[in-house]
């Protein structure tokens, strides 16, 4: 009887979907990064962002965004990626209680991914140059779909980096 036992549930669990994760993947500067759902609210294209007087230069400025004043910020230079070239889409993410926008290049999909596509950063990492180093301070995971691999950013400590809260 025990062998029966452990055979239907070997079956049913293998039955059960794997559970997945809500992912939106963008590109920058030619790399491929991703959010959670659960911190992004929307995405938006192009606005006229309002530079704002004595702020950091990676804070591109505000856009009024149906009534509320959202900052936009650049997080290239703390991902020690080369410098932004233009606005092309705005990611508005919610962090703690704020609202702020991330200029990215383009947003490739909302994707919902197997928890076992999501992987732990490389331990070779801490061998590669100064910039992926850094760089590797404000990821997560590396998240694979397919022939595409996108690494997972820390919202939390990347802005907390860059001074927002």
């Amino acid at each position: 009887m025990a062998g029966i036992d452990t055979d239907v549930a070997a079956d049913v669990a293998q039955s059960l979907p794997e559970e997945e994760v809500r992912i939106c993947l963008f590109s920058m500067s030619g790399d491929y990064y991703a959010v959670t759902v659960d911190v992004l609210a929307e995405i938006i294209i192009t606005q006229k962002v309002f530079p704002v007087p004595t702020t950091p230069s990676h804070v591109l400025g505000i856009i009024n965004l149906r009534g509320n004043i959202v900052p936009i910020v650049d997080i290239r230079p703390a991902l020690s990626l080369p410098q932004l070239s233009g606005i092309n889409q705005i990611a508005i993410v919610n962090h703690e209680r704020m609202i702020v926008g991330i200029v990215v290049d383009a947003v490739s999909e909302v994707i919902a991914v197997p928890r076992s596509s999501v992987l732990p950063l490389p331990a070779e990492i801490s061998t590669q140059d100064a910039g992926i180093r850094r760089r590797s301070r404000f990821l997560r995971a590396v998240i694979q779909k397919g022939d595409t691999v996108a690494a997972l950013l820390d919202i939390d400590r990347l802005f907390e980096a860059i001074k927002l809260s």
